[in-house]
């Protein structure tokens, strides 16, 4: 079964592209004549390259300068003929504001992340940044604007990864390989499974057994549905008989409190939520989802350490610009992303409230998607209960 090894190899993040070689043409053909035709025209043009370098050549080099008027001047627009050539090369972005539209309502960790990335981003591109929020219909609108935007480079999307589970949940007007070009991720934001500290478990398999064999005496909680954190808690308790509560908080602060209460026994939480109540004993971090261990905990194992496979996937963000962009513009600004993670001050602030900053590329991140949507879907049909939108 070729196609089930392929869906395992994208799962695992191990898929690869093949490219096959363009054979050349059989010396009939009448590319290869119309090749050979060109060669006398090919040298015509390295000569006239030499005579224009040549020191009597200044006056020549100086003709275009002298266009008649009306060229410069473009077609009664008010723009010159040149600047609108120049302003639709992909050589030349950004030539205008750049907006980042964002499917998150002011305040928060992500609005805050993008208005960071915006400041961060206007120093290194050189014109400004705008952040646009648009965060109705689960992302939807976001979505839409950029995917229905011009593939120039001057309006780009910061989603995360709740876009790769939302296929599952209810129908989507977008793909997010089809409609949209993948730049780079940026941050993680890495999810723990904390317990009560007053429990005597010190593995996720040691909570699984006790709740296997007293149900009703465990819990396990998450602050909203149809997120990775959700997800994960179905995922962890599937097939255990009869069940036990899952519990929704208005919020992951008080979902934390539920477990410090002892109301709740475990759930998956991001690091900033938890860290105040490690050192007290008050949580235990028994693990953390993901491919490989957080910089934030290290000394806490993954989940596939721990021997739970299928938690390979986390939550993140990521910048996706229109489809069809080229490639240039997708080059230059996955490299100014790559420069803000890799500086220490960048990388300091975002450790300070529970992400982990991430070095990515377009290719890394477009198989990242692919993988991903793959687990996320299986996790979707054997969670168990239905997810709400």
């Amino acid at each position: 079964m070729p196609e089930v090894r392929m869906l395992a190899r994208l799962w695992q993040g191990k898929a690869s592209q093949h490219f096959l070689a363009v054979p050349r043409p059989p010396a009939d053909s009448p590319i290869r004549a119309d090749a050979s035709a060109a060669a006398p025209r090919r040298r015509f043009l390295r000569r006239a390259v030499v005579l224009l370098a040549a020191p009597g050549a200044a006056p020549l080099l100086a003709l275009p300068l002298a266009a008649p008027a009306q060229a410069a001047a473009g077609n009664g627009r008010g723009e010159p003929a040149a600047a609108r050539l120049t302003d639709r090369s992909p050589h030349s972005w950004p030539s205008r504001p750049v907006r980042l539209i964002v499917p998150f309502p002011a305040g928060g960790v992500p609005d805050a992340i993008a208005r960071f990335l915006a400041e961060r981003l206007t120093q290194h591109l050189g014109v400004p940044v705008e952040v646009d929020n648009r965060p109705s219909a689960n992302g939807t609108t976001a979505s839409d604007v950029v995917a229905r935007a011009s593939s120039d480079g001057h309006t780009l999307l910061l989603h995360q990864s709740t876009v790769l589970i939302q296929p599952g949940v209810e129908p989507q007007a977008h793909d997010v390989l089809r409609d949209f070009t993948p730049v780079a991720r940026v941050v993680s934001m890495p999810l723990f499974l904390a317990v009560n500290g007053r429990l005597p478990v010190r593995t996720p398999q040691q909570w699984l057994d006790a709740a296997r064999a007293n149900p009703s005496a465990y819990s396990i909680g998450t602050a909203q549905p149809g997120t990775p954190a959700h997800l994960y808690a179905e995922y962890a308790i599937r097939g255990i008989p009869n069940g036990i509560p899952l519990v929704t908080a208005k919020g992951e602060a008080a979902l934390v409190q539920e477990v410090l209460a002892g109301r709740v026994s475990a759930c998956f939480c991001n690091y900033a939520a938890v860290e105040p109540h490690l050192a007290s004993g008050a949580l235990r971090l028994l693990a953390v989802a993901g491919s490989s261990r957080s910089s934030l905990a290290p000394g806490v194992p993954t989940l596939a350490e721990s021997g739970m496979d299928g938690y390979g996937a986390g939550p993140w963000l990521g910048i996706l610009a229109p489809a069809k962009t080229p490639r240039v513009i997708v080059g230059k600004l996955a490299g100014a992303l790559d420069q803000i993670v890799r500086e220490p001050q960048v990388r300091e602030r975002l450790h300070e409230v529970g992400l982990t900053p991430l070095r990515d590329s377009p290719e890394a991140f477009a198989t990242a998607i692919r993988s991903e949507s793959i687990q996320w879907q299986v996790i979707l049909r054997q969670a168990g209960r239905p997810v709400e939108p």
